[in-house]
């Protein structure tokens, strides 16, 4: 199947979510679809799935006009749609979701021959007899996946599919679907990790903002347009950390323990964040990343142990803490001059039901209207301060929730996955400006590594299994 869309718009009443987008996906191909959130990926699979319905311009399958009322005539096409977050029944078991989900009934069918296949093939670890409530994000994905593939889809959209997978899942999955798209399928997948497009795609098409920016045919093609979006421009800050600042510690974690009901346990990390130098925690939610970032950002209180301590640039000032006593809190961090830029931009970072300025304004008592519109102005963000955080996309509003931690000077600056969500350019974006910040004498800790340049790094460390290890350190080379 080949998929073509022309001059395909989707429009809103205040914003234009695609806008007049000519892109193909041919068979027996996997075809990447890349940009930071907002940049109209979902929307543009949406439309092709039937989800809903264009404002204008034309999807041709084969050659052949088509459109689509509703995802049922997609899928009469067979076009599936897997989403990020499926809809599942969690009071219902694995099988009965998926039976629903491909509109037969549960009640009396047990999993077939097929669907059997289809489980050892693609999830050898998701029971099909367990219950929705008590899996991870990664087997509610495959369950989907399996209802998806039962429709012997000739064109499978995957939307994000690797979120919640690690570094084998994400290899396993691909491994498959280079096999199903081998067979004829046209196969397109959301992804936000550029590693991963140049490593498994066969074509890359690249959104920005709703609009089309490029449709690259093979890996070279993609890595030069990487190449040509990430050169630097004249005094970029790619060069400005040629050594280590010579800044002491601002923040160190030491043997932090936290033990969640429902996450990964972190069980002995000790980290060290001097004055003047981005230090980096690279790993996976699975190995507690999230937990770790909850302990750091002072989000956790469960079972924790360790301590945490933060010095003023001169040594002369410092407050130990006891994570066991919830002394390291966000409120204890903000008094201290911390800055933090949560993964979760939407509901820690800021509040879908609250206004622009009402989000860029937590720090401000008065005028904060004027102090809402200078941060938009340096946000580079078009948007006005009444209206909804809603209404914004994802870069957008990490663009935002930066320049407001950032507004208040911060000894130290806590970003957590900060390259989630975000175009090529507006990453290199990002890392000129906590390069420059880092210069001025910032302490910036980074968790989460996903498509951050780890050279710009002084040190690294890998969290594994529940525990951090010092991996890389620039001061120990020279």
């Amino acid at each position: 199947m080949r998929i073509e869309t022309e001059r395909l718009s989707k429009k809103y009443l205040l914003k234009t979510a695609l806008n007049k987008v000519s892109a193909s996906f041919g068979a027996g191909k996997i075809h990447a679809l890349v940009g930071e959130n907002g940049a109209g990926k979902s929307t543009l699979a949406a439309l092709i799935a039937g989800d809903i319905r264009p404002s204008e311009g034309t999807i041709r399958i084969d050659g052949e006009k088509v459109s689509f009322s509703s995802a049922k005539d997609a899928l009469g096409r067979g076009i599936v749609l897997v989403h990020q977050r499926p809809l599942l029944a969690k009071s219902l078991t694995v099988s009965e979701n998926i039976w629903i989900s491909t509109g037969t009934s549960f009640l009396i069918r047990p999993p077939s021959a097929e669907l059997l296949a289809l489980q050892r093939t693609w999830a050898p670890a998701l029971q099909l007899s367990a219950y929705v409530r008590d899996l991870g994000g990664n087997l509610r994905f495959y369950a989907s996946l399996l209802g998806a593939l039962l429709r012997k889809p000739r064109c499978l959209i995957l939307d994000e599919p690797s979120a919640f997978l690690d570094m084998e899942e994400r290899k396993a999955l691909y491994e498959r679907l280079r096999e199903l798209a081998a067979s004829g399928t046209c196969i397109i997948v959301i992804t936000h990790s550029t590693a991963e497009a140049l490593q498994y795609a066969d074509s890359v098409t690249v959104l920005s903002e709703g609009s089309l920016v490029a449709q690259l045919e093979g890996a070279g093609a993609y890595r030069a347009y990487l190449d040509s979006v990430r050169q630097p421009q004249p005094g970029s800050t790619e060069r400005i950390l040629p050594q280590p600042a010579r800044g002491g510690a601002c923040f160190t974690l030491l043997h932090a323990a936290a033990r969640p009901k429902n996450r990964p346990a972190l069980l002995d990390a000790t980290i060290e964040a001097p004055y003047g130098q981005i230090s980096c925690v690279a790993g996976m939610q699975e190995a507690a990343l999230g937990t770790l970032e909850d302990v750091v950002s002072g989000m956790e209180g469960a079972c924790t142990h360790g301590t945490a301590t933060l010095r003023s640039p001169d040594g002369r000032q410092c407050k130990t803490v006891r994570l066991s006593r919830g002394g390291l809190s966000a409120a204890f961090l903000r008094k201290n001059r911390c800055a933090i830029v949560p993964s979760d931009r939407s509901f820690r970072g800021a509040d879908p039901h609250i206004t622009v300025e009402q989000m860029l304004s937590v720090y401000a008592q008065s005028d904060t209207r004027q102090l809402a519109l200078r941060l938009i102005e340096e946000a580079g963000v078009r948007i006005t301060p009444e209206q909804q955080v809603s209404a914004l996309s994802g870069g957008m509003l990490q663009r935002l929730i930066l320049t407001r931690e950032l507004s208040v000077h911060p000894a130290l600056l806590i970003l957590c996955n900060p390259m989630q969500g975000l175009d090529v350019q507006s990453q290199g974006n990002l890392c000129r400006r906590i390069s420059a910040l880092a210069a001025s004498g910032t302490a910036v800790l980074v968790i989460g590594s996903a498509d951050f340049p780890l050279s710009l790094c002084t040190r690294v460390y890998s969290l594994e299994g529940g525990r951090t290890t010092l991996s890389f350190s620039r001061e120990a080379q020279g």
